[in-house]
C-alpha cells in the first residue's frame, strides 16, 4: 500500500472513529480530543493538520509528537501528485454523490407538496361527511317526530 493510500486511510479511519488497538501502529499518533476527552489516532503524517473529533465533531489539532518536525512530514513530489489525485477522486465522487442527494431531495419535495395536496383534499372531504353526517342526523330526528306524530294519531283513532 502506498504512502498516500494509507495515509487517506488513516484519515478516513480517524473520521470514522473506528481505530482499534490493532490497528494502531507505532508510527501513529494516539491523542485526545481536548473538547470532549475521546481518544483519537491518527497516521504520524497528519501531525499540525487539523480534523474533527469523531466523538463530539469539535475542530481539534493533531499534535506533532515530541523529537518530530513539520519537515519530518514533507512528501516527495510522486507522494504529493498522488494525494492530489486521490483528492481529486474522492471530491468528484462526493460532488457525484450531492448531486444525487440533491435529486432524492427534489423528489422527496415534490411527493412531499403531493401528499400535502391530498391531505388537504381529504380533509375538505371530511369536512363534508361531516356536514352531510349532521343533515341525516336532523332528518332522522324529523323522521323520529314525525313517527311519534302518526303513532299518537293511530292510537286516539283507535280510542274513538
Amino acid at each position: 500500500m502506498t504512502k498516500t493510500a494509507r495515509l487517506a486511510k488513516d484519515t478516513q479511519k480517524l473520521q470514522a472513529g473506528s481505530a482499534t488497538e490493532d490497528d494502531i501502529r507505532p508510527t501513529d499518533i494516539v491523542f485526545n480530543c481536548p473538547h470532549c476527552g475521546h481518544s483519537l489516532c491518527i497516521d504520524c503524517r497528519g501531525a499540525g493538520l487539523l480534523t474533527n473529533c469523531t466523538e463530539c465533531s469539535e475542530e481539534v489539532l493533531v499534535p506533532i509528537p515530541d523529537g518530530m518536525t513539520v519537515e519530518d512530514l514533507d512528501l516527495t513530489p510522486e507522494q504529493t501528485m498522488g494525494q492530489l489525485f486521490y483528492t481529486r477522486r474522492m471530491l468528484a465522487r462526493a460532488e457525484q454523490r450531492i448531486a444525487e442527494l440533491e435529486e432524492v431531495i427534489a423528489s422527496l419535495k415534490d411527493r412531499r407538496s403531493a401528499m400535502e395536496k391530498a391531505r388537504l383534499t381529504t380533509l375538505h372531504h371530511c369536512a363534508d361527511i361531516a356536514n352531510l353526517c349532521q343533515v341525516v342526523q336532523e332528518r332522522q330526528g324529523e323522521i323520529a317526530t314525525a313517527l311519534s306524530r302518526m303513532l299518537e294519531i293511530i292510537a286516539r283513532e283507535q280510542q274513538h
